[in-house]
């Protein structure tokens, strides 16, 4: 996914929810951090597949990961 559209996506969803664009990807990573760090091995495992690079998954990781899992499931 293209900057650009990753940037659409966070102002369409800042819109929607009333908030900037930064703060829509600030939670989101907030969430992925969550989510990484649980302890449940199965939650786990489903992060280990999503692919990344550095520390953690960024929100614009993520959501290109789900992005394209969903399309191939069209």
């Amino acid at each position: 996914m293209r900057k650009r559209n990753f940037n659409k996506v966070m102002n369409a969803i800042g819109k929607a929810e009333g908030i900037s664009p930064k703060e829509v990807e600030k939670e989101i990573q907030i969430a992925i951090n969550s989510g990484f760090d649980h302890p449940d091995t199965a939650v786990r495992a489903e992060w280990a597949k999503v692919p990344f690079h550095g520390e953690r998954p960024t929100p614009q990781e993520v959501i290109e990961y789900l992005y394209n899992k969903m399309k191939k499931n069209l």
